[in-house]
C-alpha cells in the first residue's frame, strides 16, 4: 500500500480528494495531444464557488470546507467515468471531459449549477444557500492548444460571475 498511497497523496488534493493542479495539468496535456493527433474534441469547464468567502467569512473556515466538499459532492455525481475533476485553488475547481463538445458541456455545467444550487449547505445549524458560477471552452473551437483553452474557459467563468452568478457561460466563438 506504501507506494500507492504516496502517489494518492501527491496527486490529489486533502479535502476534496479531487485531483491537485499538477496532476490534472499532467492529464490533460497528454488528453490535449491525443485529442490533438486524433482531431477529436474535449471541453474544459471552470466552477467557482460563488459563497466560499462569504461563507469563510460569516461561518468561519469549517463551514467554508463544508462547502466545498459539497460542491465536490455535487460535481462529482454528474460526471462519466472518463471526466477529470480536479481542484484548481481555493474555491475554484475545473473539470475536463474528454469527447464533449461545448454544447454537451453546456448540458452537464447547467445540472451541477441546478444540483449546487438546489441542495443548501447545513452547517452550525443554519441551512446555507449556495451557488457556482461556471465558464466552458472547448478544443478546437476555442483554442489550438491547452493553456489557451484554458483561460477561456476561466475567461467564460469570470463573464458568469461578472453577470449576476449561478449561471453558466459559453467562451464566445473564436474568430479565426
Amino acid at each position: 500500500p506504501g507506494l500507492e498511497r504516496i502517489r494518492f497523496i501527491s496527486e490529489t488534493d486533502e479535502l476534496t480528494s479531487l485531483y491537485n493542479l499538477r496532476a490534472f495539468m499532467s492529464i490533460a496535456e497528454r488528453l490535449h495531444r491525443q485529442a490533438k493527433r486524433y482531431r477529436r474534441p474535449y471541453a474544459l469547464m471552470m466552477i467557482d464557488s460563488d459563497s466560499l468567502k462569504s461563507v469563510n467569512d460569516t461561518y468561519g473556515h469549517d463551514c467554508g470546507n463544508e462547502l466545498l466538499k459539497l460542491t465536490t459532492h455535487g460535481i462529482r455525481r454528474q460526471l462519466r467515468d472518463t471526466d477529470v475533476p480536479a481542484r484548481y485553488g481555493g474555491d475554484e475547481f475545473v473539470l475536463l471531459l474528454p469527447e464533449t463538445n461545448a454544447e454537451g458541456a453546456r448540458e452537464l455545467a447547467e445540472r451541477i449549477r441546478r444540483v449546487i444550487a438546489e441542495r443548501p449547505l447545513q452547517c452550525a445549524g443554519n441551512e446555507i444557500h449556495t451557488t457556482v458560477s461556471i465558464g466552458i471552452a472547448s478544443f478546437p473551437d476555442h483554442g489550438d492548444d491547452l493553456k489557451q483553452v484554458l483561460n477561456r474557459a476561466d475567461q467564460a467563468m469570470y463573464a458568469s460571475k461578472k453577470s449576476g452568478r449561478n449561471r453558466v457561460t459559453l467562451c464566445a466563438p473564436v474568430e479565426s
